[in-house]
């Protein structure tokens, strides 16, 4: 998914391409026995800071063959699907995320798909040949969204009109991550949301009725699942609050730090396949997980964030084993 970082028209750009270049990091669509499961991932900064697409296929090591995303900042499920991508503006327009060149010379980056459609490979203008087919479709809702009546039930809507048409033609399976109640309950206009715990049971409670929406209406082949990354950030909160405050980027408070896609990246891991994915044991292994990431810092300060360390990373491969065990 090739866009020029030089573009003054990056929504129309979006919005209507149609031949995607892929990044290099991704395994080529056509390596059918590679193994590896194929994700599409839909959402948010919660799903590109610190690049949680490409480092899943790192942490995976094999268990993941490709993935590609259409995500945008701020974005509910709603409003994804209107808008469409819009990680040129948000991120992905960094030296990572280069792929070439257009012909006039400017930077192509590997910013993803332009649409949902687009991604899920059901557009008019591809034939069956062409499409993409997925294992697995990752979701990820403005926190507050299902965390309130009025936007639960809007989203309840958009994803039965919009997205469930695209699962059952794509035959992917639907995992729509449970994402973690902010640091500081206030911010971002979430004081009514009440405390730490209490934010965290109405997002839960919405992704449950997202869950309940959808399963009528999918064979049980593609039953959807939910990823219970906030119940693990719960958890930590509860057990170790000096690493629970070091899950989220220091400069907002509610977007994950590098510890905090980690923990993500676990408990998704785990919810895909069944299983965790390798514990890394050394500090040079940790950084290899971000090696190829297209976003590692909040672009408003340029600060790096400190990865986990082996001891952290190992208490939070536990923790994702706890929280996904108990889930099963």
């Amino acid at each position: 998914s090739a866009f020029s970082p030089h573009s003054t028209a990056n929504i129309v750009v979006e919005r209507s391409s149609s031949d995607l270049l892929r990044s290099k990091s991704m395994q080529s669509p056509e390596h059918e026995n590679g193994g590896g499961a194929r994700l599409a991932f839909l959402g948010n900064s919660i799903l590109y800071y610190n690049d949680c697409p490409r480092f899943l296929v790192n942490l995976g090591k094999g268990s993941v063959e490709y993935q590609d995303s259409c995500l945008r900042g701020g974005a509910n499920l709603s409003e994804l699907w209107d808008i469409g991508n819009g990680m040129m503006r948000h991120g992905f327009a960094t030296e990572a995320a280069k792929i070439g060149k257009s012909e006039d010379g400017s930077d192509l980056c590997d910013v993803g798909s332009p649409t949902v459609g687009s991604l899920l490979g059901c557009t008019e203008e591809k034939d069956d040949e062409k499409r993409e087919r997925w294992d697995f479709v990752i979701f990820n809702d403005h926190t507050q969204g299902p965390a309130r009546l009025a936007s639960r039930e809007a989203t309840q809507v958009t994803l039965v009109e919009n997205y469930l048409p695209l699962i059952l033609e794509n035959q992917a399976k639907p995992i729509i991550i449970e994402t973690a109640a902010y640091r500081f309950h206030e911010i971002n206009n979430s004081k009514d949301l009440g405390s730490t715990h209490e934010f965290q049971r109405r997002v839960q409670e919405g992704i449950q009725s997202y869950l309940q929406t959808l399963q009528p209406k999918l064979p049980q082949s593609l039953q959807p699942r939910m990823a219970p990354v906030g119940t693990a950030y719960l958890h930590v909160h509860d057990n170790n609050h000096a690493l629970w405050e070091k899950l989220f980027d220091p400069y907002d408070n509610f977007h994950p730090s590098p510890s905090g896609t980690f923990l993500q990246g676990c408990v998704l891991h785990c919810t895909l396949f069944g299983s965790l994915p390798p514990l890394p044991k050394t500090e040079e292994e940790i950084a290899g997980l971000w090696k190829d990431a297209r976003m590692m810092h909040n672009v408003k300060t340029g600060e790096n964030r400190a990865l986990p360390s082996v001891e952290e990373a190992g208490y939070l491969w536990n923790v994702a084993k706890k929280i996904c065990d108990s889930a099963l």
